[in-house]
């Protein structure tokens, strides 16, 4: 577009040419050594009035484009929060209801109690349920947070059967206080943003009111526009009229436009320091979430009062090691024993007798059985071992060496000294088992063979079940 050039009179000097609007004086009170002053025109008595619509107009469209920008961040970053809580409360649970399936379905109510209150220890967990499938409350326990909250449920799932279902109530403070953080922060970048853009579109606009300084001031937009919105370089003041006077405050207005654009760089990387914080936090949250649901998984494989694995871990492990025996025709036994009259000792001392019995029996068959192998607690005073790449013969050589290790250690309780003895019972898997359970039974017969010959023994499975019989006859 061709500039339009504005309006001139010629002056009284030669030579001095005057911008429409305004009047050469020199003499009175206002005359002031050769310099422009403006004329008292009807458009300049409308400076104020124009100056302060546009105030407003700036003012308006900054607030509204920040009120919508805010809105859309704090929705955004809300949605966000809330999702990956949901998630967290979830696995909470979902982790809940595993270590639960075992325990529920054998009504394991003790064990129960203890994952409730270890799962309502954890931060921001108001309460937690445990229910089976008719809704009767199984266990229940109280956390330490309070407050509004949110509930998770989670179904219990044993043997692809729902038969229960865990629910956790998650306090939604935490969301609450990263909420109001939220609006704090949006609220306070948004007003600093709008503040500065308001300043900016003034600076660039205000200018613009007076007619001959608004052609005067496009043309020279036209000659020096860019794509950064200022000039490398100050214009040349080649005059000391009002023309002179306007290139001089386009200038300092170029600089400080440069100003602000280092500034409002400063702005961005500084919010994109914060963000970075904000998701190593995160992800630090992330990992002791993580740690919690390690835990908790432990907790659903590990009987509580030996620390060794319990039946459930103790079947997955039957199950695998089975099937990879049956694939690869590796020798593989199995050890079930007990503790004998142990209910006596119950009854005689208190169960606090029989439970450190069970704990002693613990630390021993974590001392002296090996890595690769697996003792477990099967429940109550009954304890299993699956020995991988043994075959019976070698089976019963541990188990003679586990029993002196058993006979030698001396079982104590309250100053007195308890006679503890064992029935053991070994089978080693061959072709003709077609399941794991057929070789646990197998051990399991063998086990109550030492029984009906007289306990403290040990019994190993022979592989024709006819001479087993003619044998317990």
């Amino acid at each position: 577009m061709t500039p339009v050039r504005p309006g001139v009179h010629r002056g009284p000097g030669a030579g001095t040419s005057v911008p429409a609007g305004f009047s050469f004086r020199r003499s009175g009170r206002n005359a002031i050594k050769g310099r422009f002053l403006p004329a008292p025109t009807g458009e300049n008595n409308l400076q104020f009035g124009l100056s302060a619509k546009l105030i407003g107009y700036v003012l308006a469209s900054v607030l509204i484009t920040s009120v919508v920008v805010g809105v859309v961040r704090v929705q955004n970053e809300r949605g966000s929060l809330g999702e990956l809580i949901d998630r967290a409360g979830m696995g909470v649970a979902t982790a809940t209801a595993s270590g639960a399936a075992s325990l529920v379905a054998g009504y394991d109510y003790g064990n129960l109690e203890i994952l409730a209150r270890n799962v309502a220890r954890q931060p921001d967990v108001i309460r937690v349920g445990i229910r089976n499938l008719t809704g009767r409350v199984m266990s229940e326990a109280a956390g330490e947070a309070a407050g509004t909250y949110k509930r998770y449920e989670a179904p219990i799932v044993f043997d692809s059967q729902t038969i229960g279902s865990v629910s956790v109530d998650i306090s939604t403070k935490t969301l609450e206080n990263a909420l109001a953080a939220l609006y704090w922060r949006v609220f306070i970048e948004q007003a600093v943003f709008g503040l500065i853009l308001g300043v900016i579109v003034y600076v660039f606009t205000a200018g613009g009111i007076v007619s001959p300084i608004l052609r005067l001031t496009r043309a020279m937009e036209d000659a020096v526009a860019n794509d950064d919105g200022f000039v490398a370089r100050d214009l040349e003041v080649k005059s000391r009229d009002e023309i002179g006077r306007l290139v001089s405050v386009f200038n300092r207005m170029n600089r400080a436009l440069v100003n602000y654009h280092s500034q409002l760089r400063s702005r961005i990387d500084f919010a994109n320091r914060e963000l970075q914080e904000k998701n190593i936090q995160l992800a630090g949250r992330t990992r002791e979430l993580e740690h919690a649901l390690d835990m908790l998984s432990a907790m659903a494989t590990t009987d509580w009062l030996t620390e060794l694995p319990n039946r459930r871990k103790f079947d997955e492990t039957l199950s695998r090691m089975f099937h990879q025996s049956e694939r690869f025709l590796e020798n593989i036994s199995l050890v079930l024993f007990d503790v004998d009259y142990f209910k006596q000792i119950n009854d005689s001392h208190g169960h606090g007798a029989g439970d450190q019995v069970l704990r002693d029996i613990g630390t021993l068959l974590r001392l002296h059985v090996r890595k690769s192998d697996l003792p477990a607690r099967l429940g109550g005073d009954e304890f299993g071992i699956i020995l991988y790449h043994t075959n019976a013969e070698q089976a019963l050589a541990f188990v003679e060496s586990l029993l002196r290790h058993l006979q030698d250690y001396v079982f104590e309780y309250d100053g007195f000294r308890l006679e503890i003895g064992f029935s053991v019972g070994i089978a080693q898997y061959d072709a003709s088992m077609k399941a794991p359970r057929e070789l646990y039974f197998a051990a399991d017969r063998a086990l109550y063979q030492s029984k009906r010959d007289g306990r403290g023994r040990c019994s190993v499975h022979v592989q024709n079940p006819s001479n087993e019989e003619k044998q317990a006859s």
